[in-house]
């Protein structure tokens, strides 16, 4: 036999509340942390760095080119270059700007994915670093 710890009523040992003041026996699970904004952060911390990742490898064939360009007095491939460059690191921050956001508010909040968040963040740090070096290279 067991004792309700809200009254104190002898109770069986198979009972999941007490009949004379309801109260449950039952641990209330406590519910699992929602891993969503975790997840959103990590995949467009990823597609950004993939998207810059990927215009730094055209923007060295670009570069190469530019350089034999200039040899002949044009500079539209180097415009060009500049756009491409202005265009990315502007997607970029489109992308980037939400996942740092999401991955600030979820450390913040406390919510499921914590490693996840974190990675995102570092990846986010990467991605503002390329994005910077992006506008410099537009700018030039």
């Amino acid at each position: 036999m067991i004792y309700c710890r809200s009254c104190g009523k002898q109770l069986h040992e198979s009972a999941r509340f007490c009949p004379q003041c309801g109260f449950n026996f039952q641990p209330v699970g406590a519910p699992s942390p929602s891993i969503w904004m975790a997840v959103t952060a990590l995949v467009l911390s990823i597609l950004t760095l993939l998207l810059l990742l990927a215009t730094f490898g055209d923007m060295d064939t670009l570069n190469t080119l530019s350089q034999i360009e200039s040899a002949f007095g044009s500079h539209s491939l180097k415009k060009k270059l500049a756009e491409d460059a202005a265009n990315s690191a502007a997607s970029g921050l489109v992308f980037g700007l939400p996942a740092g956001v999401l991955g600030i508010v979820s450390l913040v909040q406390k919510r499921g994915g914590r490693g996840m968040v974190i990675a995102s963040l570092v990846i986010g740090g990467i991605n503002l670093l390329l994005i910077l070096s992006l506008f410099g290279l537009s700018l030039e």
